[in-house]
This record gives C-alpha cells, sequence and structure tokens, in this order.
C-alpha cells in the first residue's frame, strides 16, 4: 500500500506516521481510497463494541 501526505514540519510527519502506523488494515485501505466517511466506524475499538454489545442486554 502507497499513501503519503506533505507536512511542513518534520515533527509533524512523524506523529502523523506513528498514528497512522496503529491504525487497523481496513481503516488504512479506507484513508488510501479516499473513503472518508468509513474512518469513524473503524475507528472503535473491538473492547468499545464488546462493551456495547454487553450493555444492550
Amino acid at each position: 500500500m502507497v499513501y503519503y501526505e506533505e507536512f511542513n514540519r518534520i515533527d509533524e510527519a512523524f506523529y502523523r506516521e506513528k498514528q497512522v502506523q496503529g491504525w487497523s488494515r481496513k481503516k488504512k485501505e479506507a484513508l488510501i481510497t479516499s473513503q472518508h466517511d468509513q474512518l469513524p466506524k473503524l475507528s472503535i475499538a473491538y473492547r468499545d463494541l464488546k462493551k456495547d454489545k454487553n450493555e444492550n442486554k
């Protein structure tokens, strides 16, 4: 996969790189294919999904 962003400051680029490295493959693919509407859905942590299911019982 290839994706890039341009930054004026190296520290901002480094921060963004570390941020994206922690993302799931599906979330990275959504970013690359400009499916920005999917990003919030893909940002939900598994532990939070499990918690929500338990609360709805």
